[in-house]
């Protein structure tokens, strides 16, 4: 789990490809903290609005929707739903932030394009270690760049021929995160979640 300054929140490492997203997730310690609630802070009141809603972590087609668990629509429910499409567009570039942040440490740390040829308890304590040095570095550039929020999307130059293609095991919805998606997609939409965007938008203009 990545926050918004590209640090990881929580890390768990070990698991085999062949599982799936969702499979490693669901069978974590990470996921068992995730559907039980107990990591997130209290519900709050999403910005100018009166909408009350939980804390969630973001996920792609592969994971469950859950009261905490956001995942996209799928291609079938948006193409006539523009409201759909435009929470789908949010949510794909909030979880930007955690591929650009596995892009910062892997430009960091080489080791990461390459097969790591070494005892698989130690590419465990690799990784962690390799965590734990990314916040310590991420810490650094932003009290050396406190108003810089923008960070170069690097995630282009990953290598791609050392990883195994992870497959989709996603298992039902549940009816809370409908709702909760449902709100999202309410506040999305709304007029000031708008206007701030095309505020920004003039800004860069």
């Amino acid at each position: 789990m990545v926050d918004a300054n590209y640090k990881f929140l929580v890390v768990d490492v070990g698991s085999y490809g062949k599982e799936g997203d969702a499979g490693i997730f669901n069978k974590s310690e990470m996921g068992q903290l995730v559907k039980m609630g107990s990591i997130f802070p209290p519900p709050r009141i999403l910005p100018q609005s009166n909408i009350l809603l939980p804390h969630v972590m973001l996920g792609d087609e592969a994971f469950r929707l859950d009261e905490h668990i956001m995942k996209p629509y799928c291609r079938r429910q948006i193409l006539e739903d523009e409201e759909k499409i435009h929470f789908n567009y949010q949510l794909s570039k909030a979880r930007r932030v955690s591929e650009n942040a596995f892009g910062i440490m892997c430009s960091t740390f080489r080791i990461f394009f390459m097969p790591i040829n070494v005892k698989p308890e130690t590419v465990h304590l690799i990784v962690t270690v390799c965590c734990c040095l990314h916040n310590l570095l991420r810490d650094d550039y932003i009290a050396k760049h406190p108003c810089d929020g923008e960070t170069q999307d690097i995630i282009d130059e990953l290598p791609a021929d050392n990883v195994i293609p992870l497959a989709g095991t996603g298992g039902f919805a549940k009816s809370e995160g409908f709702k909760v998606r449902s709100r999202f997609t309410e506040y999305f939409n709304g007029k000031y979640f708008k206007t701030k965007a095309s505020s920004k938008r003039n800004k860069r203009k």
